[in-house]
């Protein structure tokens, strides 16, 4: 886990949480190879880091079993998520909870990724930079699936799920 010591929540701490808790982000979920199944986490952290080489980040608290998937693992499938999709991303969302009755499905690369229509993009982990309380990881994207994007985009804010036209 981390190196860091869990520090005392300061004042700014809360509002600092407050404030993104009302930032609207868009929802994607992140599936790894765990050591007896497959593993996920829904992610609202997900950002497009550069386009040569092609790279993305997200962020990760240290007690999450995915993130500890990938340190033993390096291979990991993101599915952004569309309006629709809210029950995939609930069921991503609870800690320590395996996704049940989810459609898993190997990748040519032999990663666990989930069966949907929209994109999913094939990444390898490039990077672990522990901040805190959390990890960012930084993914290579080698490969991406496009599939189809529906009308709107499923965002978090203020714990609920909300659609956004695109």
């Amino acid at each position: 886990m981390s190196a860091n010591p869990v520090p005392q929540v300061s004042d700014v701490g809360i509002r600092l949480a407050d404030v993104f808790r009302w930032h609207p982000a868009g929802v994607a979920v992140l599936t790894a190879d765990g050591p007896t199944r497959p593993v996920g986490m829904t992610v609202s952290s997900l950002t497009s880091v550069s386009v040569v080489p092609p790279m993305v980040s997200v962020s990760m608290a240290n007690s999450s079993t995915t993130l500890a998937a990938l340190h033993e693992g390096d291979r990991a499938v993101i599915h952004p998520l569309d309006t629709g999709q809210q029950d995939l991303a609930d069921s991503f969302a609870r800690h320590g909870v395996s996704a049940t009755g989810i459609q898993w499905q190997r990748s040519a690369e032999n990663a666990p990724q989930l069966d949907v229509e929209t994109p999913r993009l094939h990444a390898v982990v490039t990077r672990m930079v522990d901040v805190g309380t959390a990890t960012v990881v930084v993914l290579t994207v080698e490969r991406i699936e496009v599939g189809r994007r529906g009308a709107a985009a499923l965002v978090r804010m203020g714990r609920g799920w909300y659609s956004v036209p695109r």
